[in-house]
């Protein structure tokens, strides 16, 4: 059920936060993300170092709706990406530190659990590579200046973003 609530709310936040425009512009964001958690998840669930111990149904141990919940959290990601190298550091540790914080809070939950002596700064520490890596294959797929381009928000102009970055 945890995992229902995570892809609903951060699918929620997309189409709130978002334009429909720049949406479609990186649902392929989106579909890597989806992929990209599944491969991650599969390995550290298969290597031992955690497991999902809550959920409607699984896919080789890794709960869809987790995955449906990542490839909103990528897209998100991606849509306020700057062309800055430190706003990209930022961002890569805010969402990592969102993911960390996520898991601790699915593991009081009881719907997620670290397994053989994996722990909160080797979850941080392969968040950062795993979320680094994906913002890496965004731009590959989807072209670094398409990532910068568009209305990001429904809230704020674009003047705002020209400043910060």
């Amino acid at each position: 059920m945890e995992n229902l609530v995570w892809a609903i709310g951060l699918w929620a936040l997309v189409f709130i936060l978002i334009p429909v425009e720049r949406i479609k512009q990186l649902w392929p964001v989106g579909v890597l993300s989806f992929f990209w958690m599944f491969f991650l998840n599969y390995a550290f669930i298969k290597l031992g170092y955690y497991t999902y111990a809550s959920y409607l149904f699984v896919v080789a141990g890794v709960p869809p709706l987790a995955l449906m919940g990542g490839a909103a959290g990528g897209i998100l990601m991606m849509n306020w990406m700057q062309r800055n190298p430190l706003h990209k550091i930022l961002i890569v540790l805010l969402f990592s530190g969102f993911l960390s914080v996520t898991s601790e809070l699915f593991m009081r939950l009881g719907a997620f659990a670290m397994l053989n002596g994996f722990d909160h700064i080797l979850h941080f520490a392969v968040n950062i590579s795993g979320v680094a890596i994906l913002v890496w294959l965004s731009f590959a797929l989807v072209g670094e200046e398409r990532i910068y381009e568009g209305r990001r928000t429904n809230f704020v102009n674009r003047a705002w973003f020209k400043r910060i970055s």
